[in-house]
């Protein structure tokens, strides 16, 4: 499969982050706690979720953080402490990326050609590969119904 890859602008976005390493197959249970987490510290999710990963995801074991956009308090703060997760401030930045239809299982192509294009480019990646979960059912749905944005931020 042939994937694009474009640029794109990411704004700044406060998260709720839960980072560990443990198998891929157990990232959907990782994102409802983390739901659990953010709903218990009395914050405001959003959408989209994201997974920041720190090997590939073929790796046996990875290490990867699941990621949950918060509104910040009225006073502007996250809080650093959200039981087992922590919140962060990401910086806005820009990112090449490509779409994904299917699951992490199909990834390795897209991955391929994200780092490719920052090879050509002459750019360095600068960040975790990161996946916004654009749409992305609960299992058992299909595989083919899930669409995942992968994103590699970048420096000259």
């Amino acid at each position: 499969m042939v994937h694009d890859v474009d640029i794109v602008h990411v704004p700044e976005q406060a998260v709720a982050v839960l980072r560990r390493r443990s198998p891929l197959a157990d990232i959907g249970t990782r994102m409802r706690h983390l739901r659990e987490l953010v709903a218990g510290a009395g914050l405001t999710p959003g959408e989209p979720m994201t997974a920041r990963f720190y090997d590939t995801p073929e790796t046996a074991i990875p290490d990867y953080a699941v990621c949950l956009p918060v509104e910040p308090r009225a006073d502007g703060s996250i809080p650093d402490d959200i039981g087992e997760a922590r919140g962060e401030l990401v910086p806005a930045h820009h990112a090449l990326t490509t779409t994904l239809p299917g699951t992490l299982d199909d990834a390795g192509d897209a991955v391929r050609a994200l780092y490719e294009a920052l090879d050509a480019l002459g750019y360095r990646a600068n960040g975790p590969l990161t996946v916004v979960y654009e749409s992305a059912p609960e299992p058992p749905a299909a595989p083919w119904l899930h669409v995942m944005e992968l994103r590699v931020p970048y420096a000259r």
